[in-house]
């Protein structure tokens, strides 16, 4: 990488400081896993790497008045082993568990997923069903961005070239609240996803009051399908029609696809993941 400055500042002001004043094109330098990989191959131009993993205060996971903030640093082992989310947020902390292999997972961070705005980013998925909202500060101050709006393409956000992610927020599910991750890859967990479903039901009594449903490597970026959530809302569990919102599912998938070539495998697919995830949240 020869031309090619690196800067590795100690606090967020130095680093919003450094994307300011230097000239770029510069790259924030988060896990890296994909980054470096990019700039080796030359995908794009870059004068400049900001490395941010010495920002001690973007690697916590807290919980304030029902909020739960994940800083941007958190690596997807962290989050994956965090009792906080395997007892309240199991979607997110199943997710960021079959993210590539041990040595990614180590190295690799939630914000830099977000960062990277893969069609088939793993933990972006479950995100998109918490409604997460995104923390982005830049030398003017800070701002939250629905993660849904900072999204916009394959490989693309809304970000600033001076703005860095510093945390992720999204509402602590209720203790009554039942959730899961499935994926489907080429090799199991070291595979990049092919398509991905995460799904959070939020119970009163016995009645689903609210259904989250989330799409992952089957759109430019992770959605929430409306059309499968209202199928689930105010039923019991064995009210659901299992079969009919399976069929549903496919039906979305074709929509959002068309005629693409993934479309003839990722219909019949999708059926087996969404029973998957139905099963999971205790829908047979």
């Amino acid at each position: 990488m020869m031309g090619v400055e690196f800067y590795q500042p100690t606090t967020l002001e130095e680093a919003l400081k450094v994307l300011d004043e230097k000239q770029g094109p510069l790259k924030i330098l988060a896990g890296g896993t994909d980054l470096m990989l990019d700039i080796r191959s030359k995908k794009y131009p870059v004068a400049g790497i900001v490395d941010i993993t010495r920002l001690s205060e973007l690697k916590k996971i807290t919980v304030e008045e029902d909020v739960v903030k994940i800083g941007s640093l958190v690596t997807f082992a962290e989050a994956a082993s965090s009792k906080l989310l395997q007892e309240r947020v199991s979607l997110l902390a199943e997710a960021a568990g079959v993210v590539g292999a041990p040595q990614i997972r180590n190295q690799g961070t939630i914000g830099g997923n977000i960062a990277n705005a893969s069609p088939a980013a793993d933990s972006v998925v479950p995100l998109i069903a918490l409604d997460a909202v995104v923390s982005v500060a830049s030398s003017v101050g800070f701002k939250e961005v629905p993660l849904h709006q900072l999204l916009c393409g394959v490989g693309k956000t809304t970000l600033a070239p001076n703005e860095v992610i510093t945390e992720i927020k999204f509402k602590l599910p209720s203790p009554n609240a039942r959730s899961g991750f499935v994926k489907f890859g080429r090799r199991n967990a070291l595979a990049i996803a092919r398509m991905s479903v995460a799904i959070l039901l939020d119970f009163e009594a016995e009645t689903i009051k609210d259904a989250r449903v989330a799409l992952g490597a089957v759109a430019p970026n992770p959605f929430r399908s409306t059309e499968l959530e209202n199928m689930l809302i105010n039923k019991s569990a064995g009210e659901v029609d299992v079969e009919e919102v399976i069929t549903k599912a496919s039906q979305v998938v074709s929509q959002v696809l068309g005629s693409r070539p993934s479309a003839k495998w990722k219909n019949p697919a999708i059926r087996g993941l969404m029973r998957q995830a139905l099963s999971k949240v205790g829908i047979v």
